[in-house]
C-alpha cells in the first residue's frame, strides 16, 4: 500500500497508493545518524501500516528506529498512523502549532472539516456524524497521551541533513504548513496543490480553516518560490510547480464561476449548487464536501454578490439584484 521512492541520498518519499477512500498520506522519510525522522504517518489503519512497514525494511529500517515525526497538520489521515507508531517506539511529535486543538479534541476536528454553519444550510448533514465516519475510516486518530511540541510557521527544521523552512499555508486547515528545502529546490506541499490520484479532490477547504481568501492568499506565499520538485500528501504533483499553482487556483475560481452561473438560473439551495460541482458519486463518498461550496458562499456574500433567504427547501441563494454571474 506504500511504494518507496529515493529523493535524494537520505530522502524517501512514501507513495499511498490506494486510490479510493480512505486515502492516508504519503510519509516521508529523512534518515540520519540516529535513526529515522518521518514527515506525516497516515492512517490508524492495520493493512496500510503493514505497508509502511515494509516500505522501511526495504530500505533497511524498521518502526522501532523512528525518533522524530513531524506532522504538516492536525487532519486525521495525517496524524492517526502516530498511535500505531508509538507502539513501538518513543518518537519526540512535532505539529503545527494551530492544528494542536484539532489533533487532541475530536470536536475541534469536527469544528474544522465540518462546521456547524454547514449543517445549517444543508439538511442532508443535520445528523451526519464525521467523527464516527473518520474513525471508522482512518482509525482513532486524537492524540491524547503523548507530548506534542509545537511547529510555527516561519520555523526553520534541520531534519537529517537537510534545513526545512516551514511556510503557514490556511485554508485547506487552519495549521497546515508546507516545507520547503532550498538547496534541493524541493517543496512538500502536503495538501495546498492539486494532485492526481486520490489528491484530484484537492483543494479542498473550509471556511473555518481559512475558506477561500486565505487559500487563495497562501497559493500567493509561496508561488514565487524558487522549485524543481514538489511532492504532496496525497499522488503525485504531475506539472512544474508554477504550473502546479496555476492549476490550483484556477479549480478555486472555476467552482466560484460555476456557483455564479447556476445562480444565474435562479434561487438554489447549497446542496444544489455542491451537485454542480462535485456531482452525486464524489458527494455519496465525502458528503462534507459541501464545506467547499459554503466557504465561496460566504465569501460571495461577503462581496455583496448574493444574499440567502428562507425557502420550502430551506436556506436558498440568489443573486443580488441587478448582479450578474459574470
Amino acid at each position: 500500500m506504500y511504494q518507496a521512492h529515493k529523493v535524494d541520498d537520505d530522502l524517501y518519499f512514501l507513495h499511498f497508493t490506494r486510490k479510493s477512500w480512505p486515502t492516508g498520506s504519503n510519509i516521508f522519510v529523512v534518515p540520519d545518524q540516529d535513526g529515522l525522522n518521518v514527515i506525516d504517518t497516515g492512517l490508524n489503519e492495520d493493512a496500510s501500516f503493514e505497508g509502511f512497514e515494509n516500505c522501511l525494511k526495504g530500505l533497511g529500517y524498521g518502526v522501532g528506529d523512528i525518533h522524530t515525526i513531524y506532522l504538516t497538520h492536525g487532519h486525521t489521515d495525517h496524524i492517526a498512523g502516530v498511535n500505531l507508531i508509538t507502539q513501538h517506539c518513543s518518537p519526540r511529535i512535532f505539529l503545527s502549532e494551530k492544528s494542536f486543538p484539532e489533533a487532541q479534541h475530536p470536536k475541534m476536528q469536527e469544528h474544522y472539516c465540518l462546521p456547524k454553519a454547514v449543517r445549517k444550510i444543508v439538511p442532508e448533514l443535520k445528523n451526519f456524524d464525521i467523527l464516527a465516519n473518520f474513525e471508522q475510516s482512518c482509525g482513532q486518530w486524537w492524540l491524547e497521551d503523548v507530548d506534542i511540541m509545537p511547529i510555527i510557521g516561519g520555523d526553520e527544521l534541520k531534519i537529517g541533513k537537510y534545513t526545512f523552512s516551514t511556510i503557514l499555508v490556511p485554508g485547506h486547515d487552519i495549521g497546515l504548513l508546507v516545507f520547503y528545502e532550498p538547496r534541493l529546490k524541493l517543496l512538500l506541499s502536503t495538501d495546498l496543490l492539486q494532485s492526481s490520484g486520490p489528491g484530484s479532490a484537492l483543494p479542498w477547504y473550509t471556511s473555518t480553516a481559512g475558506g477561500v481568501s486565505e487559500y487563495l492568499a497562501s497559493l500567493r506565499r509561496i508561488e514565487g518560490f524558487d522549485v524543481e520538485q514538489v511532492f504532496p500528501s496525497h499522488g503525485f504533483v504531475r506539472h512544474s510547480f508554477s504550473d502546479a499553482v496555476k492549476a490550483t487556483r484556477s479549480v478555486i475560481l472555476n467552482r466560484e464561476q460555476k456557483i455564479l452561473s447556476g445562480l444565474g438560473e435562479g434561487k438554489k439551495t447549497c446542496r444544489q449548487l455542491d451537485k454542480t460541482l462535485f456531482g452525486e458519486f464524489l458527494l455519496d463518498i465525502c458528503p462534507w464536501f459541501s464545506t467547499i461550496t459554503e466557504s465561496h458562499l460566504v465569501l460571495l456574500e461577503d462581496k455583496n454578490r448574493i444574499v440567502k433567504e428562507k425557502g420550502k427547501s430551506g436556506t436558498m441563494y440568489r443573486l443580488i439584484d441587478g448582479g450578474s454571474a459574470a
